[in-house]
Order: structure tokens, then sequence, then C-alpha cells
């Protein structure tokens, strides 16, 4: 009987200190929802993906979270990549891993969050909002007509709906079409602008384009830094997409209309875009070269975009001038951000450039490094023992 009682107690203790995710469909887990009075959550991870299981491990556990969802929620975890989770990826647009999905009892969207947050009190705080009906997705989509001309309420509901894939290009220039360029710039619009679904083809996205002038004005270099980036990776996109001649074309008009445009930076841009088209085509001597001509024009300051230059010309690169601008690169990245995988790069410019002492020390340090963090070192420990015959 003592043993009996004491099962019983630890088994409750397990339960207690974990969200309890159901076996249950996903139709079953819409009727729970019905007949208990709460909210559906459901956890859509998949198999590969890291975060997810940092956040089952770290998060679910978590005796303040267990307790609040066990308590508020039918709990679901279902993988996106098999059975009923492809469906349901595909109909609730999830694009990204991990995706929280809360929903009502019929299915609809409460609120999205997507990623793993370090801090166990953001998901209660979720979960919180999800069930407010004056702060999710409902709330803010029955209030939108009402708060148009409201640059704080439409930032809000923006940021919620671009987190929940609901946002089309089309909404974003009916509302920035309403509001004069200069307004475009205050704090609450331009975090809408930073958060939106933008195209080249987007009317708002092309008047940021003319305007850039006035947005690096206002705003300084981090905004133009913001934009370009969008603008590669739009443009990038539309390159890997192509599949054929027809495709290439597509990017090429478009690229050629950019260079055409009065955009401030748009030297950085096409830099990055011709250094994505030669790896694609795996040119790498003409890859090289671009880089000697733009790498510490546009990257200098960049530790992460130094960094990967530089690796990649490590790993695909013969001509000995490349190979020793590139050590050069990845040694200003160290002095940039001396994170253990930039030092691991810097070594191996090192040893590939013929200073094979100096590698094995650096090596050793980004092996320090990532011991102190708790990061792998397996590759690190190898390259050192090769250094070492």
């Amino acid at each position: 009987m003592k043993y009996l009682l004491f099962s019983l107690l630890f088994s409750f203790s397990l339960a207690a200190s974990e969200i309890e995710f159901r076996n249950l469909t996903f139709a079953e887990g819409l009727a729970a929802a019905k007949e208990e009075g709460k909210p559906v959550f459901i956890d859509c991870f998949t198999t590969w993906c890291g975060p997810c299981k940092w956040m089952s491990a770290n998060i679910f556990t978590d005796e303040n979270v267990a307790k609040y969802y066990n308590e508020n929620y039918i709990c679901l975890k279902i993988d996106m990549e098999k059975g009923e989770g492809i469906d349901i990826a595909k109909n609730y647009t999830i694009r990204a891993y991990p995706t929280l999905l809360y929903l009502d009892e019929k299915g609809d969207k409460l609120l999205v969050s997507v990623g793993a947050n370090r801090d166990p009190q953001s998901y209660i705080d979720n979960g919180e909002r999800a069930k407010d009906p004056e702060n999710n997705i409902p709330y803010f989509l029955a209030n939108k007509s009402n708060n148009f001309k409201n640059p704080e309420f439409m930032s809000a509901y923006f940021s919620l709906m671009s987190e929940a894939n609901m946002i089309e290009t089309e909404e974003v220039d009916e509302y920035f079409s309403s509001i004069s360029f200069d307004q475009w710039l205050n704090d609450a619009n331009w975090n809408i602008l930073m958060e939106a679904p933008l195209s080249l083809e987007n009317k708002t996205f092309q008047t940021i384009i003319e305007n850039s002038a006035m947005v690096q004005e206002e705003k300084g270099p981090e905004a133009i830094a913001f934009i370009s980036d969008r603008l590669y990776q739009v443009m990038g996109q539309s390159l890997y997409r192509a599949r054929d001649e027809a495709g290439l074309e597509v990017y090429r008009k478009t690229k050629q209309e950019f260079l055409e445009s009065n955009y401030v930076a748009k030297g950085t841009v096409d830099f990055k875009l011709n250094l994505l088209e030669y790896q694609k085509e795996k040119d790498w001597q003409n890859w090289g070269k671009t880089c000697l001509f733009g790498v510490e024009k546009f990257y200098w300051d960049d530790a992460n975009a130094l960094n990967n230059v530089a690796w990649s010309a490590y790993e695909n690169v013969k001509d000995p001038i490349v190979l020793k601008s590139a050590l050069r690169w990845a040694e200003r990245a160290v002095e940039l951000q001396g994170a253990h995988h930039i030092i691991d790069t810097y070594a191996h410019l090192l040893e590939v450039n013929g200073q094979k002492e100096a590698a094995l020390e650096q090596e050793i340090r980004a092996f320090e490094i990532a011991k102190a963090e708790g990061a792998s070192t397996d590759a690190y420990q190898e390259f050192i023992e090769e250094l070492k015959d």
C-alpha cells in the first residue's frame, strides 16, 4: 500500500512538472476544447528543429509553465511533417519552427508565436494574451477599421498579424497610401515597415527605395542596412527560384531596374547579388575577383559577413591572392567579434597561408572558448590534431 501511494505521488509530481500534451487528433483537441471550455495550444514542431528540442527540454518542463498550460489549455504536440501535421502547417501557413499555435474551439487563431524564447515567463504571457479578448488576433481584426489612422494600434496589429502570417502586401499598401511619407518614418510606422512582408513589386517598397535618401537622413545607416538586406533577400530568392532561362530573365530584369533606381546603397546590394550569382554557378574564380573588389568596401565592419566570405574562400578558392586577402578578412572578423567559430575560420586561413604554428594557437583558443560555452568541440579537436602532425 505504501509502495502504491508512493508511485501515485511520484507519477503526479512528474505530470505536474511538464506540460501534458494529450494524445489526441486535431479534431479531437478542438472537441475537448469545446467540452472543457478551454482554448487549444499546439506545439508545431519538426524532428530536425534544434530549438524545438531545446524548448521541449527546458521550457515545457518548467514548473510554472507546465502548471499554467495544464490548467488553462488543451495541449497538443504535432509534427508538421507527418500525418495531419502536413495539412495543419499548410492551413495555418506555418513556415518556421518552432511555431506555437493558440486556437479557439472553432480552430480560429488567437495568437501565433514563432521561435524559442529563453524566458519561461514569456510563454505564460503569450498564453494570457491569447485568451485576452482585448489583446488577441480576433480583437485586432474586429477593431482594425475603426483604428486605421492610429499608428500605435496599426503597429501592434501588423506585428501580431505578421507573426501569424496573416498579412497581405495589399493591406500594407492600403495603410501607407493613406498617410504622407514623412509619417512613414515615425517609430510606430517604421516598426510596421520592418515587419511587413514587402516585395519589389510592392508599391510601399518602391516608395521607400525612391525616398531612400530621406530614410537615411531621418533613420540613419541602420535603416538603410535593413532595407538593403531585405532587397538582397527578395532578389536573391528570385535568383535561386529560377529553374530555367525564363526565370533567370525575370531576375535579371528586376535587378537591372533596381540598379537604375535612386536607391542610395544599391552598390552594396549589387555586390552581394554578384557574389550570389557566381556562387550559384560555382564560378569561384569570378567570385574571388568580386570579393577582392568589394569585401573590404562593403563588409569591413560586419564580422559575420567577413567570416562567411573568408570561409567560402577557404573551402572553394585556390588563388593565393584571394586566400591571402581572405586571411585579412578573417583577422578583421576576429577583431570585431571573437566568437569561437570565427576564430576557427581564422585558424584555417592561417594554415592554408602557411602559418601553421599561429593556426594551432588560434584553433586551441577557439576550442577553449567553445568548451567554456558548452558548444561542440569535436571539429576543433580534430583540426588541432591535424595541425600537430
